[in-house]
């Protein structure tokens, strides 16, 4: 049964496009679909990288992950398709690879490399694929946006 347990977690890791993790701990319920990471909790996959207390994987009947959730001092890195680099941290972080969205809860921040772009709120959900932000703050602490304008060519104001 630990062998089959590996084998499963050996053919998410070579079938997922490069997925590298690391844990203390590992449990894994081939039934049930799911990986459990927990302690130091590693996970890289391309340039994107993901680190945190615990991570629960869930993988569909092809063992395929299907989405991911961390929790406990999640910070981690996204690059864009367009090469934008993200880095962000939240109590939680749930990342459906189904659909491409990211949702942050709790003290969430996202902030894009060499630039002023900033959100801040108790919950972001994004998807880059679509083009889809949406920044939920508490009346205590409320939502926060920082972005660059561009601003057009005075010709285009006719």
């Amino acid at each position: 049964m630990i062998f089959r347990i590996l084998l499963v977690f050996i053919c998410i890791i070579v079938n997922a496009d490069d997925l590298e993790v690391k844990a203390l701990y590992f449990k894994a319920d081939e039934t049930k679909g799911i990986i459990e990471l927990n302690e130091n909790v590693e996970v890289k996959r391309n340039q994107d990288e993901l680190y945190a207390s615990s991570v629960i994987i869930n993988i569909d009947k092809n063992r395929m992950p299907t989405h991911y959730s961390a929790y406990g001092n999640v910070n981690f890195v996204v690059v864009t398709n367009n090469n934008r680099h993200l880095r962000g941290n939240a109590d939680e972080v749930h990342y459906n690879a189904l659909n491409g969205e990211y949702r942050l809860v709790g003290s969430a921040k996202v902030v894009e490399d060499n630039t002023t772009n900033l959100v801040v709120g108790e919950e972001i959900i994004l998807n880059n694929d679509i083009g889809y932000v949406n920044v939920i703050g508490t009346n205590k602490k409320p939502a926060k946006l920082i972005f660059k304008l561009e601003e057009g060519k005075k010709d285009d104001a006719k």
